[in-house]
């Protein structure tokens, strides 16, 4: 797994919450055998915690679950793989930074179980994902990389 340099964003994209990171260098990831790529530029607002269950969870920008939410926010976006391997990702990634079994299954039940309408597309995700690829052009990149 990569390392996550991020920086906090002052102005987030539309379809992202108030509080937003942006991958300051390309961030990689293994899934089903082979190395994927989180890209440059790419937005994402931490794990989604309710308020109410920040005292048993703890809060969305928890360093533990930064690199799972990222890759699971992005896995959301692109649809390189399926829901239930994206959700599956999401688990295996917070027991590998050291969250404790209990707290990742509630997690994992949690994405499962409320993640669905986050899995469709709207209309301002399919916005964010253009923007996203013109930026990557822009940088001398090519989406097709990141799974665009």
């Amino acid at each position: 797994m990569g390392t996550l340099n991020i920086k906090p964003v002052l102005n987030s994209h539309s379809n992202k919450l108030k509080n937003a990171y942006e991958l300051v260098e390309d961030f990689s990831y293994e899934i089903n055998g082979s190395i994927r790529w989180v890209p440059r530029f790419f937005q994402y607002d931490g794990a989604s915690i309710p308020k109410a269950a920040y005292y048993l969870v703890g809060t969305p920008f928890n360093p533990r679950y930064m690199q799972a939410a990222l890759v699971h926010d992005w896995l959301y976006h692109t649809h390189e793989v399926d829901r239930a391997d994206a959700d599956n990702l999401f688990y295996s990634m917070l027991c590998e930074s050291g969250v404790r079994t209990f707290t990742a299954l509630m997690m994992k039940f949690a994405v499962e179980k409320f993640g669905a309408s986050y899995w469709r597309n709207n209309a301002d995700d399919l916005a964010y994902k253009q923007e996203l690829e013109a930026r990557i052009r822009e940088d001398g990149r090519s989406p097709s990389v990141y799974g665009l």
